[in-house]
């Protein structure tokens, strides 16, 4: 059995800590044997949920490798922490499950990826969301066939302000940086092409002048299969009608209209002309695939990865496969600042001449 550390136990690592790792470890997945922290007020929580010793838990890094040699690092720190952390861990023999966002600017993403290439270590990315029941279920539903080809889809998050930690508030673009990832991977699922294009429009409302590079933003991208996806993301309004977990996903089909909210899904096929228009609740209600005890989100993404890391196939959100998503997050930033239509392709490739000619300089 593969055994592994956790690095990053504070914020949302203590779901891995709380219930993906127990998990992991019940279903003879894996053996966690260390946990990494630079906070050790974070490791008293580790040590208690996964039974590690004082002796399992570490604030270095490089020490916790050396001593502990395991297989597998999965990354929870924040996204500044990634690259450092993931560059370390592969030098050290370790295959790399990440969470996303993948690292905070392109050039530090084409570095995992030239480190991955050259040490030939397996790298995953934890696009959990879109693995979740709920998504799982829309996406079946709108690649089914049988409600005809997918015209558009209007995608909702909205959240309050208090909702982010103080490390979030700090941070420049953070709507784009750090909660746009989980929904552009999603929506590439959901469409089941590459975005080709995308314009932002993002701000600051009176009450939120002091988050940096934008509060709020609109969006539409234009993907390579001609759907379209107009995306709101809001992180300072007055209530949190849409947020994690609870985002609003309307499906506009040839036949069919597709309405998940939380994790409800309704159809509202299309009708007759001598039909009534239909109101809102007239449609009928999508049962959700599965079932709850299932492995969903990151249960079933750490099942992928053990699996790909014991010699099975690679998981779908491999880091060359989610490279994508992570260039949308950039594309969305540019695309905001300069108030301009982005090109996806067109800035993959800029950003790869860029580290090559970075490359060449060393």
């Amino acid at each position: 059995m593969k055994t592994a550390i956790l690095v990053g136990c504070g914020g949302w690592g203590q779901t891995w800590v709380e219930h993906t790792l127990p998990r992991g470890v019940h279903d003879g997945l894996i053996t966690v044997i260390g946990a990494v922290d630079t906070n050790a007020d974070h490791l008293v929580f580790v040590k208690k949920n996964l039974n590690l010793t004082d002796g399992q838990c570490f604030t270095n890094l490089e020490k916790a490798l050396s001593e502990l040699n395991p297989d597998i690092c999965v990354i929870a720190a924040p996204p500044a922490a990634h690259e450092a952390i993931a560059i370390t861990a592969m030098e050290y023999g370790c295959d790399v499950l990440s969470e996303k966002p993948i690292t905070d600017n392109p050039d530090s993403m084409f570095r995992l990826l030239r480190k991955a290439e050259d040490t030939g270590k397996k790298y995953g990315i934890t696009m959990s969301h879109r693995f979740n029941r709920h998504i799982a279920t829309l996406r079946n539903e709108i690649l089914s066939g049988k409600y005809g080809y997918l015209d558009y889809i209007v995608f909702n998050f909205s959240a309050r302000q208090e909702e982010m930690n103080g490390r979030q508030k700090k941070l420049e673009n953070v709507m784009l940086n750090e909660a746009s990832i989980h929904h552009f991977n999603l929506l590439e699922s959901l469409v089941g092409s590459e975005c080709e294009t995308m314009f932002v429009d993002k701000w600051c409302p009176m009450h939120a002048l002091d988050m940096k590079g934008g509060a709020q933003s609109l969006t539409v991208m234009k993907f390579k299969n001609n759907v379209r996806v107009g995306y709101e993301m809001s992180m300072c309004n007055a209530s949190s009608l849409n947020s994690w977990g609870n985002e609003s996903i309307r499906a506009e089909l040839e036949k069919a209209t597709l309405v998940l909210n939380g994790n409800s899904l309704h159809c509202y096929l299309k009708e007759e002309p001598e039909e009534m228009v239909n109101f809102p609740g007239t449609g009928f209600e999508i049962p959700l695939i599965g079932n709850e005890e299932e492995r969903w989100g990151n249960d079933l993404l750490l099942e992928k990865f053990v699996l790909w890391v014991n010699g099975g196939k690679a998981m779908p959100t491999e880091l060359k496969r989610s490279f994508r998503s992570q260039m949308m997050v950039f594309a969305a930033i540019e695309s905001g600042e300069q108030k301009k239509i982005v090109n996806i392709d067109e800035l993959i490739h800029d950003y790869q001449m860029k580290f090559k000619r970075s490359e060449e300089l060393l």
